[in-house]
């Protein structure tokens, strides 16, 4: 017990501002309402004068607040009194439920504008304590009872978390965790590994409740305020769509779990192998048919955190990635699902989390009816150069037939070739590809539409247009633009049209041209999913070099395309 609590010392020191933001909802948002609401039963009823009765507004960090303010006299038991509280709430704290200090405060302004009194509420043992507003506000008393019950749960979970759960580190000599690294973490301790798909739904499950309690509110106040002209506010209501789809995923990942399980994997060679072969089985409660096809991603990945403050974040960036196909088999259980990859010397090997950090993650996924099979792994994989025994048999999964046929047809979908005496020439038309190019041009039309037709009332909404105009145009550019590259015997010619219309050529001789390679375009992410994009290029003596492909999505792609493009050419390849 006392070794976890000095290993695990940080998160209780987290835990304490849960409680204590725990015991602030539960005592000033539940109790202390609850309280004075029972007390006010029997307070008497008074006229109340009004002299003062306004909406105030408080802006804090991009956010608006509101608070019914009123003074008022009174008389009780022919004593003159005056009084400030307008309703339950204690004290001058404001919320952004517009619509319920509206509500308040319309009888109110009413009364001070006619010269006409409202009935208050007085407490008999203390009359210079008055009210006129004593209903309780039960969603706002639900929200701080969530709150509380939300913070209290998170502080349990964490406290429960370091008191039973096992260590994250194994037992094992310092010799040992020299010689076997892997044998440290107590989750890579043997063969057998865990996926990340129950973790990922509680976290996701989470963040939707608290990012839903927190936006839903905001949303319906700046509804309030866009009706009254604001029309900036419109805006609040992304947050409350953002939270319906994080809900959805949560769900997703729900039926997934409840679908298949836990479904361990088993590594063979244990650790992967970097110089040899990173493989493993796996079990799915799924009938085995013979046409499921469960696609496998090998990732070799940089984690490191960027920025600083509030706006530090983790990002993941890709060294090295392999794709390919598992090969199945039926079980007494289901499908046994078998992978394996060939891995290079000099990649990074698995590292313990820290600020920055390498990690080898697994992707197993097999798209079904209803619910998919998507599970990731974060595995052990070091220097062994050891091959797998158990999986002899099992070819490449990057080598798999299916892939290498797919990896043709996007070759051909995506270079228009023909060859010409001593090389070939290349054809990229317009509009091709246009999804991602769709996006980026939906998304740039409505960040530049909120920028330049929001009447924002002091935001700087133009903002939104400076990032969204060359989002739109860019997009616009690459999905109406074509490129033809002749590469021949005697020079490389690029020439680019815009809707037909030519935007001149550039020439480069062939004696210029030293090789072609691979470069890295850019990187997209969907959760856990990489794909980088590669562009061919070539190399020239003077130290330049010129691009003559789009991207191609993935290494291996790419690679075999250069090596077509260096046989068709004559041109080496790096």
């Amino acid at each position: 017990m006392l070794h976890k609590l000095k290993e695990r010392w940080g998160l209780l020191l987290l835990s304490l501002p849960l409680v204590g933001l725990g015991v602030s909802f539960l005592y000033l948002g539940v109790l202390l309402p609850l309280s004075d609401w029972t007390d006010m039963k029997n307070w008497e009823p008074v006229q109340a004068q009004i002299v003062s009765a306004r909406m105030k507004r408080n802006y804090s960090e991009g956010s608006t607040t509101y608070r019914a303010e009123s003074s008022y006299r009174y008389q009780y038991q022919g004593k003159s009194y005056s009084g400030d509280r307008v309703d339950i709430s204690t004290g001058s704290s404001s919320d952004n439920d517009f619509e319920y200090h509206r509500e308040i405060l319309r009888p109110l302004v009413h009364a001070q504008e006619n010269n006409m009194t409202v009935t208050g509420w007085v407490n008999p043992e203390q009359p210079e304590q008055a009210v006129l507003n004593r209903d309780l506000r039960s969603g706002h008393l639900l929200l701080a009872g969530v709150f509380a019950l939300i913070f209290g749960a998170l502080a349990l979970g964490i406290w429960a978390y370091v008191l039973l759960a096992r260590p994250d580190k194994t037992d094992v000599s310092e010799a040992q965790a020299t010689l076997k690294p892997w044998l440290a973490r107590r989750d890579w301790a043997s063969a057998t590994i865990k996926s990340d798909g129950k973790t990922g739904m509680w976290v996701l499950w989470v963040f939707a409740a608290f990012w839903n309690l927190i936006s839903l509110p905001s949303a319906i106040g700046a509804v309030g305020e866009a009706l009254d002209g604001n029309h900036v506010a419109w805006l609040a209501l992304l947050f409350p769509l953002v939270g319906a789809v994080i809900t959805y995923w949560a769900v997703k990942l729900t039926l997934r779990w409840r679908r298949f399980g836990p479904a361990p994997l088993t590594l063979e060679p244990y650790p992967g192998a970097i110089g040899g072969q990173v493989g493993g089985t796996l079990e799915v409660t799924l009938p085995y048919q013979a046409d499921n096809r469960f696609a496998v991603t090998l990732q070799c990945l940089h984690s490191y955190y960027s920025g600083s403050g509030k706006n530090r974040e983790r990002h993941e960036s890709m060294v090295w990635q392999s794709e390919g196909l598992a090969q199945t088999a039926r079980t007494a259980y289901g499908t046994r699902v078998q992978w394996l990859f060939e891995v290079e010397h000099g990649l990074p090997v698995s590292e313990p989390p820290g600020k920055r950090y390498h990690l080898w993650r697994v992707n197993i996924k097999c798209e079904l009816a209803g619910a998919d099979f998507d599970r990731n792994y974060e595995i052990p994989v070091f220097a062994t150069g050891e091959k797998s025994r158990q999986l002899a048999q099992v070819s490449a999964s990057n080598q798999h037939p299916e892939v290498a046929q797919k990896r043709e047809q996007l070759l051909e979908s995506l270079f228009d070739i023909r060859q010409v005496p001593g090389g070939v020439v290349l054809h990229y038309p317009a509009f091709s590809s246009p999804s991602s190019k769709m996006v980026l041009i939906v998304m740039g039309a409505i960040f530049s539409g909120v920028g330049l037709l929001v009447d924002a009332d002091g935001f700087p909404a133009w903002i939104f247009a400076v990032i969204g105009l060359p989002m739109f145009f860019g997009g616009l550019y690459a999905l109406l633009s074509s490129l033809d590259v002749r590469i021949d015997r005697t020079e490389l010619v690029t020439r680019r049209r815009l809707l037909g219309v030519g935007l001149g050529n550039k020439h480069t001789p062939r004696s210029e041209i030293t090789k072609l390679f691979i470069d890295e375009s850019y990187s997209s992410r969907t959760g856990n999913q990489h794909t980088t994009y590669y562009k061919i290029k070539a190399e020239l003596r003077s130290g330049g070099c010129k691009t003559i492909s789009h991207s191609l999505p993935g290494r291996e792609l790419a690679q075999e395309a250069l090596k077509s493009l260096s046989l068709l050419t004559g041109v080496p390849d790096a």
